[in-house]
């Protein structure tokens, strides 16, 4: 835009604002407080490094998601009328009905189809999409061929039925005898199925019995085993093998009995530094403790730290290596650890586990008793009691030695343990901090302060360790703390989210303990459900090289959601995963285009939906008070690499207040912007005037990369009276 060079002392002169950088979000501020580098808002964009607002890539469907013959009645479900189905025809996976009047039914619901028979049964409840007044569609996953169906049928409100329905726990598996083999497992309700993270594949791990699952649990991989946290229900494990038919099984449970000794005469040799015990089933698995209780004539250590069992060639025989002297066949008195006081117990039930220093770490709200398959778990009606197992021994607990108080009787329960450094954790209970010291040895020495009771975890799983930090989800938003700073939370902690607190305040109070975290490409990523949501339906973005948030990503399509996030490749760059509750897996940023792909249903194909995005500038005053006329402006975008690129440019004043949409990139251009292209474009205003002036670009085509805006505008208005 052509400007003067020169100016009369009569002249008024045109002023300028802009960013060359976009960098961190903040709407607590107002628009016109905002620093150089700081956006208003930002929805499904990045901020990365080179300075630049880019809309983020797309979602990319993985896999995992339940596929049955028909659906499980979900919640929330809909009531509806029952219509006569007056014809149902299906072509490959899709089934169109049509009813005999209007069906008044809504996309993305389940509908009960009754009555109507063929080849490929269409019969339960169906995720449908609407496609007229008394027209609708659905898919059944694996169909080929066509037909049509036949019989008295009807679509209404959908029904009972005992199909997997939900994904109720997961977690990563890494397998420790392949260094490229990773899965997701899936909780189910009658079975756990492992998603190959390489290929994509499913196996089935099947359940004890006639066992199901049909709330929320927790995983963990410990000791080469996966567990499944039951809240008040024995926990079940796998051995992590895919050899034959996987299972998994239940804990250890039931009364646990002291340990017999394994006293048989001449049962222990040592050769060149190996120990050798025939004893017949002495129960022993490799990598469990044993400990010498009478050593006879032998050099081995009596009551000391135990050894650990090597190998395990038979059920009549163990070795563990001992540097020792050689000796012939001797008497040994040998035995796993035995307790004091009141003495060991199986796995206590727990709601969740924590694995640090070669120990889980479980809440001790319940004992078991009873036999092994008949337990009886009994509810303790304590809540702030934690439980320490043995090393390399997820199947034993001291209940005198490893059980610890961790308040003292306030009104208060633990919530969860945190690993912080090889001899701290940190103990989040719902309204306080603890932090214990001197996990790294027997136990003894353990020391338990507290760090403030003006802080508490609202949400186990927004726990995660960034660097030196701890970042964690609190009734007062997102904090992060540093070891040295721990203390700092006591009244005067200033939260992360700060600057997004708005945002924050959007969180639905009643569902926020399901919100989930995850650090992951140099961000931490927290799903939380706002408004009204009952389930995790916006992803929070912190850049940690930004040091500031970037984006809230929200999807707005019915039936999305985030149950967990996991970072996952082992030979490859970490990938982020984010799984629902139907146990679809989906690619975070998975794309390079501006699609999601996404499974948003029990049995329900991925389909493809635009990203809907868009970023909010500061506001643009100037540097000074007065009303100003707002003439130019000029923006530098830039196309990705994969796609050619187009975007609205709207901009919204204060005092006046209006908004206006101003043009479009291939306006400008008289072109969308070609793949890997960039250009300036300038184009008018047209004198609105007003105090500040925000910019919003929205794309709607491709990902554009906005590297700077620029307005001018010169000072108008003077007059004491009102500008109208």
């Amino acid at each position: 835009m052509p400007r003067y060079e020169t100016f009369g002392r009569l002249d008024t002169q045109m002023v300028s604002a802009g960013d060359t950088i976009f960098a961190t979000m903040n709407n607590r501020l107002r628009p016109d407080q905002l620093q150089a580098g700081q956006v208003a808002y930002s929805q499904n964009g990045r901020m990365d490094i080179d300075g630049a607002w880019q809309q983020r890539k797309g979602i990319d469907f993985f896999g995992g998601n339940l596929t049955t013959s028909s659906e499980s009645l979900v919640l929330p479900f809909y009531i509806y009328a029952s219509k006569t189905i007056s014809s149902a025809t299906r072509s490959g996976t899709t089934v169109t009905v049509t009813t005999s009047s209007a069906h008044g039914f809504t996309t993305l619901t389940q509908v009960g189809i009754a009555g109507l028979t063929g080849t490929v049964s269409p019969i339960g409840n169906r995720t449908i999409t609407v496609t007229g007044a008394s027209t609708f569609t659905f898919t059944i996953t694996g169909a080929t061929g066509s037909e049509t169906y036949s019989g008295s049928g009807t679509a209404g409100t959908g029904f009972l039925s005992g199909n997997n329905n939900a994904a109720y726990g997961s977690c990563l598996f890494s397998d420790p005898s392949d260094d490229n083999a990773e899965y997701i497992i899936l909780a189910l309700n009658d079975k756990a199925i492992a998603v190959s993270i390489p290929d994509g594949t499913a196996t089935n791990i099947a359940y004890p019995g006639s066992l199901s699952i049909s709330s929320p649990v927790k995983l963990l991989q410990a000791f080469k085993k996966i567990y499944i946290f039951r809240d008040g229900a024995t926990a079940l494990e796998w051995n992590g093998s895919f050899t034959g038919t996987p299972a998994f099984t239940k804990v250890p449970n039931g009364t646990r009995t002291q340990p017999v000794y394994l006293d048989g005469s001449n049962n222990t040799v040592i050769a060149d530094g190996v120990v050798t015990l025939t004893q017949a089933s002495h129960g022993f698995l490799v990598g469990d403790k044993i400990y010498v209780i009478d050593k006879g004539a032998t050099d081995l250590v009596e009551n000391g730290d135990g050894y650990t069992v090597s190998t395990v060639p038979t059920t009549g025989t163990l070795t563990f290596f001992a540097q020792v002297a050689d000796h012939a066949a001797t008497s040994v008195v040998m035995s796993r650890r035995i307790s004091e006081g009141l003495g060991l117990t199986y796995m206590p039930a727990p709601a969740w586990g924590a694995y640090h220093q070669r120990r889980i770490i479980v809440p001790f709200r319940y004992t078991t008793s009873g036999t092994s398959g008949s337990e009886v778990i009994t509810d303790r009606n304590v809540r702030d009691e934690i439980l320490f197992s043995d090393v390399f021994d997820g199947d034993t607990y001291d209940q005198l030695q490893t059980d610890f108080k961790i308040t003292a009787g306030i009104a208060d329960y633990v919530q969860w343990v945190h690993p912080f450094t090889n001899d701290q954790a940190l103990v989040f209970n719902r309204n306080s901090i603890h932090l214990i010291n001197g996990l790294s040895g027997s136990l003894l020495d353990i020391t338990i302060n507290e760090v403030t009771r003006e802080a508490g975890l609202v949400a186990q799983k927004s726990v995660v360790t960034i660097g030196n930090s701890i970042y964690f989800l609190s009734d007062n938003g997102v904090y992060a703390t540093s070891f040295g700073e721990l203390y700092n939370l006591r009244g005067a902690g200033m939260p992360l989210s700060n600057s997004i607190d708005p945002i924050i305040k959007r969180i639905n109070p009643d569902y926020a303990d399901k919100s989930v975290a995850i650090y992951h490409d140099n961000r931490y990523w927290i799903a939380v459900p706002l408004d009204t949501s009952s389930v995790n339906n916006a992803l929070l973005v912190y850049n940690v090289l930004n040091q500031g948030w970037e984006s809230i990503d929200v999807i707005t399509q019915s039936g999305w959601d985030i149950a967990n996030l996991i970072s996952a490749g082992s030979e490859s760059i970490k990938k982020l995963y984010a799984v629902n509750r139907f146990g679809g897996v989906h690619i975070i940023d998975g794309r390079e285009d501006d699609i999601d792909l996404l499974a948003l249903g029990a049995g329900v194909s991925a389909s493809a939906y635009p990203v809907d995005s868009y970023v909010t500038t500061r506001q643009y005053n100037m540097g000074m008070t007065d009303r100003k006329k707002f003439q130019n402006f000029e923006i530098q975008v830039e196309s990705s690499s994969t796609n050619a690129s187009n975007a609205t440019i709207s901009v919204e004043t204060e005092n006046l207040d209006s908004n206006a949409t101003i043009g479009t990139i291939a306006g400008y251009l008289n072109e969308v912007l070609p793949v890997s292209e960039d250009a300036s474009i300038r184009g008018r205003i047209g004198n609105i005037r007003g105090y500040g002036i925000q910019m919003t670009v929205t794309p709607t085509q491709g990902r554009p990369k906005l590297r700077m805006t620029k307005i001018n505008g010169v000072p108008a208005f003077n007059s004491l009276t009102q500008a109208t």
